[in-house]
């Protein structure tokens, strides 16, 4: 972390820092491309493997439909005489004739290796071309049909071998029904082929168009991360665009309200140093001449040294403890809500502010009814008020306290019936050290402080006064609680 960058700048340069040798887009996109060429990897494999079990099972139904066809017209008279087959060779010859053979499937009559009748067709496969294959054919040719495979030198073959037998029970040939199952899975594998191009090529836009989507998804943080070097302890007004209703956005959002925490932190932070400053140096300086005059030897001149130094001390002490309390007030647990009864705490706090002063104190209206708040702070807040009616009244004057419930607020009042507040000075006593008469006690916290509270319940502190005739303050905070 440089000098210049502050702790929220470093936070936020940490967690939007790319991983060592790959950034968040790159990952993206590693992620979606892979997982789509995975997908279509898989689709091709499996249709190809369902292909493949389909063009076996049509091979092997067709010749077995086949096969069956040449048993059963053996066993039909010649349609040329009528009469049963006179020869094998004829019904070969009228076997050849009805097989419709083509560049993938074709027949051959032969004995051994010899082909003896072939389809006419000159645009079919060529089995009396491969010896080999018409070798196999011949020594696995049985009465029971039965689809097999082989592979030669010239294809890949799947058929069914039918042994010719004249009446006297001699064989004389083989009729052979084959498919090249290897040009029919060449023509799928090509068929394949053409898949795989067209999917690197649709992986190649999908890259193209994710890169720059993945980009425009990404440009929140890679501004948050801008915005973020910027950011220190003495610049903190800066904030993200949010732009969008999606994740991003809500993380944007969320980073804001964060600045706007952390902003009025370091706010409160000097604010209260700037008090402390201003306040303490006084009462310090006070402190130190009378350390410097005092004569030691003369006892009365110290028992009246320290005891003005005590003056100075509890008058510290309490200006501290309302700094810090200033300081607190923004806090999300300076305030911890309760559900309290609005009559009791009003009983109980008349009776604490008779001890204040002597005045004639009244209670002039009582709520009824349930208050969610803080009731110490809302008592620390309402016995301000009046301590202050007291510092600006004189004895035996009213002062009268209440409370109510107005629909959804509770209103807590003090009024007195002191100097009042001159209209042009009722904006600024709620500024701190704000005091109407320079020559009263205390360091004008006592406003500040309620109106604080007042504030951090969702409420305010609202005022109504006439110079030369009295001033009324109220808290007035939601009845059920509320966001300050």
């Amino acid at each position: 972390m440089t000098d210049e960058e502050g702790p929220i700048a470093h936070l936020l340069r940490t967690l939007t820092r790319p991983a060592r040798g790959m950034t968040v887009r790159a990952r993206v996109l590693a992620y979606l491309v892979g997982l789509t060429a995975l997908a279509l990897t898989v689709a091709g494999v499996t249709a190809f493997g369902i292909e493949r079990t389909r063009i076996d099972a049509s091979i092997t139904e067709d010749i077995g439909l086949r096969t069956q066809a040449f048993i059963e017209l053996a066993q039909e008279p010649d349609p040329t005489t009528g009469e049963p087959y006179a020869s094998s060779d004829d019904l070969m010859r009228e076997a050849m004739i009805r097989v419709v053979a083509t560049p993938t499937e074709s027949a051959v009559a032969h004995t051994g290796t010899i082909a003896r009748f072939v389809p006419s067709n000159p645009n079919r496969l060529r089995l009396e071309d491969d010896a080999a294959f018409l070798a196999t054919a011949a020594q696995n040719a049985t009465e029971v049909v039965r689809v097999r495979s082989t592979t030669t030198d010239l294809a890949n073959y799947r058929y069914a071998a039918v042994p010719i037998i004249e009446p006297e029970g001699d064989t004389v040939g083989v009729f052979t029904i084959a498919a090249d199952r290897g040009a029919q899975m060449a023509s799928l594998r090509e068929t394949f082929t053409v898949y795989a191009l067209v999917a690197i090529l649709a992986l190649a836009l999908i890259g193209i168009v994710a890169w720059t989507t993945v980009g425009r998804m990404l440009r929140p943080i890679t501004v948050l991360q801008e915005r973020a070097r910027r950011i220190n302890e003495h610049g903190l007004a800066e904030r993200i665009p949010v732009t969008g209703h999606d994740d991003l956005a809500l993380l944007t959002r969320t980073v804001n309200g964060m600045l706007d925490r952390l902003e009025r932190a370091f706010s409160d932070q000097r604010q209260l140093l700037d008090d402390a400053s201003h306040e303490l140096r006084t009462p310090l300086s006070i402190m130190r001449t009378n350390l410097e005059l005092i004569e030691p030897r003369d006892p009365d001149e110290v028992m009246r040294t320290q005891r003005d130094l005590l003056e100075e001390v509890e008058m510290m002490s309490r200006l501290v403890d309302d700094l810090v309390t200033l300081a607190k007030s923004d806090r999300p647990e300076f305030v911890l809500r309760e559900r309290v009864d609005l009559a009791d705490l009003t009983r109980q706090t008349f009776a604490r502010a008779q001890a204040l002063g002597d005045r004639d104190w009244q209670l002039e209206a009582v709520g009824d009814g349930p208050v969610e708040i803080d009731a110490q702070r809302i008592t620390q807040a309402w016995l301000q008020l009046a301590a202050n009616a007291v510092k600006f009244s004189d004895p035996g004057t009213v002062v009268a306290l209440g409370t109510a419930i107005e629909g959804p607020d509770v209103h807590l009042w003090v009024r007195d019936e002191g100097i009042g507040i001159a209209p042009e000075d009722q904006a600024h006593v709620l500024e701190r050290f704000s005091r109407v008469d320079p020559e009263a006690e205390g360091a004008g916290l006592g406003l500040p402080i309620a109106a604080a509270i007042a504030a951090a319940h969702g409420g305010r502190l609202a005022i109504e006064s006439t110079l030369g005739k009295g001033s009324a303050f109220a808290i007035i905070v939601p009845r059920k609680g509320g966001d300050p």
